[in-house]
């Protein structure tokens, strides 16, 4: 059984996450874990009681309201109730239920503090390690098309089977876009065998290949996926840099199309970074050592 781990902040735009994770627990099929994070001082005993039957009263009538009774019998819920933010238990929690999906709202709110939609959605994205699907507010239907937007040459392709792990839950057809600026024209061919290569390492129902010209991956993809009407899109960012533009103000404020559809983000793993010269050498040294041990 698979296991998705659903963060609220008891808000209603928080119940739309819930709701499509509904869905997906439907069709995958799944187990879902609501977890809410209390902020301020540490709650008794009896208030976290309080605070986790609002998570069972919550997830009750959503699937009241929501599924048909069959359906509604398949979800099994668990609740958790923990003291301080969502950025401390995140990992933790995920590790704990060993969730294969995370699923969180745009507009989630953290430590008690409303912020820029989609900030909190880059930070926790860096912290677990599962594969994140941050859901924008609206009743949202389960993807009928989806695009696989990533640097295909430089995608670790260790994420290719988790993304296929989640073929059942999201069986739409998938196109790959491999984007490219105008000065990297003559790497097409090079940019070409990548997207290839990834294509059979997929178990999709059915997969596209598309390799397209544009200054700017990020607003050449929204607009992809505006003129394809795509429901799903899913990114692997190569840094922080690129995972925080692309749920940035400027974007969710003037409502560009990835931010109208729900984003499944796969975490790639990022480069060590040294903070000065003298952790730089230490590095090298270590690197030299671990080579002639290994030899």
């Amino acid at each position: 059984m698979k296991t998705i781990l659903v963060p609220l902040d008891l808000t209603a735009a928080s119940e739309h996450a819930v709701v499509y994770a509904n869905k997906l627990a439907v069709r995958w099929p799944a187990e879902i874990v609501l977890l809410y994070c209390h902020h301020g001082p540490t709650p008794t005993a009896a208030e976290m009681q309080t605070l986790e039957q609002r998570l069972r009263t919550l997830a009750e009538r959503l699937r009241y309201q929501q599924l048909t009774r069959q359906d509604g019998r398949r979800i099994r819920y668990h609740y958790r109730v923990v003291s301080g933010c969502l950025h401390d238990h995140a990992q933790p929690e995920a590790t704990r239920c060993a969730a294969d999906l995370l699923v969180m709202s745009l507009e989630h709110i953290d430590c008690g503090r409303p912020d820029v939609a989609g900030n909190h959605a880059a930070a926790i994205i860096n912290l677990v390690a599962c594969p994140v699907l941050v859901v924008p507010p609206g009743r949202l239907p389960l993807p009928s098309s989806a695009v696989f937007s990533a640097d295909f040459d430089k995608l670790d392709t260790h994420l290719l089977p988790r993304l296929s792990a989640l073929a059942k839950a999201f069986p739409a057809p998938l196109q790959l876009v491999q984007f490219y600026s105008p000065h990297h024209r003559p790497d097409r061919m090079r940019l070409k065998r990548a997207l290839e290569k990834a294509r059979p390492q997929l178990t999709w129902p059915a997969i596209t290949t598309h390799l397209l010209e544009d200054d700017d991956q990020l607003e050449g993809t929204s607009e992809f996926c505006a003129r394809t009407q795509t429901q799903l899109l899913v990114v692997a960012p190569t840094s922080s840099a690129l995972l925080r533009r692309l749920f940035d103000a400027c974007y969710t404020t003037t409502r560009a199309y990835h931010t109208q559809i729900p984003v499944l983000v796969l975490r790639q793993p990022q480069p060590t970074m040294v903070c000065c010269e003298r952790c730089a050498r230490h590095e090298a040294q270590g690197a030299a050592q671990r080579t002639e041990a290994i030899h």
